[in-house]
């Protein structure tokens, strides 16, 4: 369907100008906008590459085009929380398994404290609103470094990084 440059008018960021520019550049239809994509858009003289996006997504909207295939940003967080917690789990079960008999009781439970601790946060994260998004996913990673690479380690090392992702992990809920 073809479009009027006042059409482009209900994307936000497209005046009346860029409207015209848009419709002069051969973009006669929001779906010829969405195909475009942000090389396509980036060519036409006055497109603000911030609002680039933006104006991408709200055309797929308007055209119908809106992209059901890319995943929900608060499933993936979900979904990298149960990796955590698994990769967590898997660590501690491994630690246990392989020093059997050089985990002295003191240690064993410390151990277990800072992997309740960190499997308890770590269930507490899956309720965040976006705002905190970002900030949990950056702690993620952080906690996820803490853990990457004590397959091999030494029990105290072991510990250590327990009890470094725990620490870090416990960030996101304060």
């Amino acid at each position: 369907m073809v479009q009027s440059t006042a059409d482009f008018r209900r994307l936000k960021g497209v005046g009346a100008i860029l409207g015209k520019r848009l419709y002069d550049a051969g973009f006669d239809s929001f779906a010829k906008i969405a195909q475009a994509g942000e090389e396509g858009l980036s060519k036409v003289r006055g497109v603000n590459r911030r609002h680039i996006a933006s104006i991408l997504q709200q055309a797929r909207e308007l055209a119908g085009l809106e992209q059901d295939d890319r995943p929900d940003p608060v499933q993936l967080m979900q979904q990298r929380v149960a990796g955590m917690r698994e990769k967590v789990e898997n660590l501690a079960q491994a630690t246990r398994d392989r020093f059997a008999g050089e985990i002295s009781e003191k240690c064993g439970r410390k151990l277990g404290a800072d992997l309740e601790r960190i499997e308890n946060a770590l269930l507490q994260m899956h309720d965040f609103g976006n705002k905190r998004s970002r900030r949990i996913a950056k702690i993620l990673g952080k906690a996820e470094k803490k853990v990457t690479g004590l397959d091999d380690a030494t029990l105290k090392k072991v510990r250590k990084g327990f009890k470094k992702a725990r620490k870090t992990v416990l960030k996101a809920l304060t």
